[in-house]
């Protein structure tokens, strides 16, 4: 049908475009897929999860790390000083 309607209705340019894009596809399905059942999708959402933490682990553990240290010092963060001092204000130059 989008052969068709990319066509303008012409039947045999319809054909035409149909028989190019599936000429090399002898198993074409002409009917959509079944939606997945709920086992596939938790299976899916697991995996999914499950290569997350696998790929993350290091970054969870550096960040849990952290927050122990935290606790551990009881809310008291490092305090950040300055590298260099404050530049002192630019002149005017009326």
């Amino acid at each position: 049908m989008q052969c068709l309607m990319v066509c303008k209705g012409d039947l045999d340019e319809a054909m035409k475009l149909y028989e190019y894009f599936a000429k090399d596809m002898p198993e074409l399905p002409d009917y959509d897929q079944p939606a997945p059942t709920w086992q596939q999708n938790t299976a899916a959402t697991v995996n999914g999860i499950m290569d997350w933490l696998k790929n993350n682990g290091s970054t969870i553990q550096q960040a849990y790390s952290f927050v122990q240290q935290v606790i551990a010092n009881k809310g008291a963060l490092p305090t950040i000083t300055p590298e260099a001092p404050a530049a002192e204000p630019l002149p005017n130059i009326n």
